[in-house]
C-alpha cells in the first residue's frame, strides 16, 4: 500500500511539473555576438518574447550549462523593465536530436558489428572444424587392431594435409578480417564520441520577471562569462633564404564546449584574462628577513595582472544607398560595374570607397563620368576582415567573416594575418653545449606586429623546421628566431694537450686547460658567425680560477656573471678561423672539482 501512495505521488509529482512546463512560456535565445578570450568567452544572445501589458514571467533558453553567474546581464527595449531573474540548468531538456554525422556514424557502427558477429560465427565453425578433423584422424588411424594399411594411411594423411591446410588459410583469412572489422568498429567509436559531446550537454536557462508598459514584441539581451571556450594564437615563419624578409602568419586556435554551436558568429578574439586578474592593485608590505633551513625556499605570492571585466552591446549596421536613375559611374578594383551590378555586393564586402565628382571624375573616365564616379575596393583577404586594437589591458582581433565553431571542442584555425618584416641573420655556435651550427633570425623593432606570446612553426626555403615558441614577453630589443641548424657552417672543439697542464705546489694542485674552437664557412657566400664558449667559475676562497689572457683569443664580450666569451665575426666563403680559451684553477690537493 506505501508502494502504491509512492509511485502515486511520483506520479502527480510529474504530473504537476509537466503541466507547469507546458503552461510556461519559453523563448529559444539566438547567439549574436561572441568575444573569446585566452580562457573563457563571454556570449551575447538575443531573444524576441511578446509580453503582456504589466507583469510577465518568461524563460530563455538555449543558453550554455557553463556559466558564470554574477557575469550574467540582461538588457531590453521598449521601455520594459527586468525586475529579477534567475538562471538553471535543464538537466531534462537535454539535447537529445542526433546530428546527420552522428546518424551516419551509428549506422557504420551497426554494420561493423553485425559483420563483427558474422565473423565470429564463422571463426567458432572453423575452430570446430579443425578440431575435428584432427580427432577424426587420430581415432582413424589408431582405431583399427590391425592398423591402417599402406594405402589407405597415406590416403587419409593425403585428405588430412589437404583440409587441414584449407581449414587453416580459412583461419587466417578469418583472423585478420576480425582485426580490420575490430579496428574500423574501433575508429567509428572514437569519432561518434566526439561527435557526440554536443549532443550530451545540459541547456541553461534564464527566468526573467518583466514589467511591460504595454502588449507587445521586445527585444531581450543577455550576456555571460562562460569557462567552456578560449583561445591561443600561433604562428607559421615562412624564410625563403638567409637574405629575404620573414613573413609571420598569424591564427587563432579556437575551441569551445558551451554545449551547442556557434554558427555564423563573427568571433573578437581578446587577449584579456577575465576574473583571473586581482580585484584591486597590489601594495608593499613590510619585508622582515628571518632565517630557514636549509634546502627549504620560502616563496612570495606573486602579483597577477588587473583585469577588468567589460560587458557591452555595440551593434553595427551598414547600409548601402540604392542607385537613382542618374546613376554614377562604379568602379570597383579597378573594373567598371553597373549600379545593379554594385547592389548584389554586400557591404561586409567594401574596403574603402571614394567619390569623384565633376572635372575630377571626367579627366580620369571621361564621358561616361558625367555623373560621378565611386570608386570602390573590396576586402578581399582575410586580413582585410579582421580589425586589430590594441587597449590599455588587452589587445583584441574584431573578424568581420562568419565562422561555424562546433560545441564538441574541436579546434577550429582562424586566418588573421600576414606580416613581412626584415631580420639580420647571423650563426651561432656554442660547441661546448652542441656541435651544431644554428642559423639565427634577428628582428628590430618587434613591438610594433603587436605580436602575443605562442607556438610557431618554422619553414624555411620550402622545408618544415619544427616548431619554436615566440616569446613576447621578452624586455630584449630585439626578437630571435633559430631557423634551425646548417651543417654547411662546420665548428669543432678540442683540448690543447699542450697547452694544457697541472702542477702540484705546496698542498696546492693548479691546472691549467686550453680549447681551440674552429670554425670553416663550407657556404659559397659569406656569413655572420657568433661563437661562445665557457669557463669555470667559483664561489669559494678556497678555489680560484683565472682566465690566461695571453692563451686566449680577443673576445668580442664577456659575461662574467656565467664565464661566457663570445667571438663575433664575418667568414668569408671557404674561410677557416681558430679561437681559443684557456683558464687555469688553483684548488687544495685532495679536493675533487667537476673539471
Amino acid at each position: 500500500m506505501k508502494a502504491t501512495h509512492y509511485y502515486l505521488g511520483v506520479f502527480f509529482f510529474l504530473l504537476a511539473n509537466g503541466v507547469t512546463a507546458k503552461a510556461q512560456t519559453t523563448y529559444p535565445a539566438t547567439l549574436e555576438e561572441v568575444t573569446v578570450f585566452f580562457t573563457g568567452a563571454e556570449l551575447m544572445h538575443t531573444a524576441t518574447p511578446r509580453l503582456q501589458q504589466g507583469e510577465n514571467e518568461i524563460v530563455v533558453s538555449n543558453l550554455s550549462s557553463n556559466v558564470d553567474v554574477n557575469s550574467i546581464k540582461v538588457k531590453t527595449g521598449n521601455g520594459v523593465m527586468v525586475s529579477a531573474f534567475e538562471y538553471s540548468v535543464n538537466h531534462l531538456a537535454m539535447k537529445t536530436e542526433d546530428s546527420e554525422q552522428v546518424r551516419i556514424l551509428r549506422d557504420s557502427l551497426d554494420i561493423y558489428t553485425q559483420a563483427l558477429e558474422q565473423l565470429n560465427i564463422e571463426q567458432t565453425i572453423n575452430s570446430t572444424l579443425l578440431q575435428q578433423l584432427k580427432d577424426g584422424i587420430g581415432k582413424n588411424v589408431s582405431g583399427s587392431e590391425k592398423g591402417l594399411g599402406i594405402d589407405e594411411l597415406m590416403k587419409t594423411m593425403e585428405y588430412f594435409d589437404t583440409k587441414s591446410r584449407e581449414l587453416e588459410k580459412e583461419r587466417v583469412r578469418l583472423s585478420r578480417e576480425n582485426k580490420r572489422l575490430t579496428e574500423g568498429r574501433s575508429r567509428v567509436e572514437s569519432q561518434l564520441r566526439q561527435e557526440s559531446v554536443k549532443n550530451d550537454k545540459e541547456i541553461g536557462e534564464l527566468r526573467l520577471h518583466l514589467r511591460a508598459l504595454r502588449a507587445g514584441q521586445t527585444s531581450v539581451f543577455v550576456s555571460y562569462f562562460t569557462t567552456a571556450a578560449g583561445w591561443e594564437p600561433t604562428y607559421e615563419i615562412y624564410v625563403e633564404d638567409a637574405d629575404a624578409p620573414i613573413r609571420i602568419h598569424s591564427r587563432a586556435k579556437v575551441s569551445q564546449t558551451t554545449g551547442f554551436d556557434w554558427n555564423q558568429v563573427k568571433p573578437t578574439l581578446s587577449s584579456a584574462r577575465p576574473g583571473a586578474g586581482r580585484r584591486v592593485a597590489p601594495l608593499f608590505s613590510a619585508w622582515y628577513l628571518q632565517p630557514q633551513q636549509p634546502g627549504i625556499r620560502v616563496r612570495g605570492s606573486s602579483p597577477r595582472e588587473v583585469v577588468q571585466n567589460s560587458y557591452s552591446y555595440n551593434q553595427m549596421e551598414r547600409t548601402l544607398t540604392p542607385a537613382n536613375e542618374t546613376s554614377p559611374l562604379y568602379i570597383i578594383d579597378g573594373v567598371p560595374f553597373s549600379a545593379e551590378d554594385f547592389q548584389h555586393i554586400s557591404p561586409d564586402r567594401i574596403k574603402s570607397m571614394e567619390v569623384l565628382k565633376d572635372a575630377s571624375s571626367t579627366a580620369v573616365y571621361g564621358a561616361r563620368a558625367a555623373n560621378g564616379v565611386i570608386v570602390i575596393e573590396l576586402k578581399n583577404s582575410v586580413e582585410d576582415y579582421v580589425v586589430t586594437e590594441e587597449q590599455s589591458l588587452d589587445m583584441s582581433y574584431a573578424i568581420d567573416l562568419n565562422y561555424n565553431i562546433p560545441g564538441n571542442g574541436k579546434v577550429q584555425y582562424i586566418e588573421l594575418r600576414t606580416d613581412e618584416v626584415q631580420a639580420k641573420y647571423k650563426y651561432y655556435a656554442t660547441p661546448k653545449l652542441d656541435s651544431q651550427t644554428y642559423l639565427l633570425a634577428e628582428i628590430s623593432d618587434w613591438h610594433k606586429l603587436n605580436l602575443l606570446s605562442g607556438n610557431a612553426n618554422i619553414t624555411y626555403n620550402g622545408t618544415y623546421l619544427g616548431e619554436t615558441f615566440l616569446d613576447t614577453s621578452s624586455t630584449g630589443q630585439k626578437l630571435t628566431l633559430t631557423l634551425g641548424s646548417d651543417p654547411r657552417v662546420a665548428v669543432k672543439r678540442e683540448k690543447l694537450q699542450d697547452y694544457s697542464s697541472t702542477r702540484l705546489v705546496g698542498n696546492d694542485v693548479t691546472q691549467q686547460f686550453t680549447y681551440q674552437i674552429t670554425v670553416r664557412n663550407n657556404r659559397n657566400r659569406p656569413v655572420k658567425m657568433v661563437v661562445k664558449d665557457q669557463y669555470p667559475r667559483s664561489t669559494q676562497k678556497n678555489i680560484d680560477v683565472t682566465l690566461v689572457r695571453k692563451e686566449t683569443t680577443p673576445w668580442s664580450a664577456q659575461n662574467e656573471d656565467v664565464g661566457v666569451l663570445s667571438w663575433e665575426d664575418e667568414f668569408a666563403p671557404g674561410e677557416v678561423k681558430t679561437y681559443r680559451l684557456s683558464y687555469s684553477v688553483k684548488y687544495p690537493k685532495g679536493l675533487n672539482l667537476n673539471l
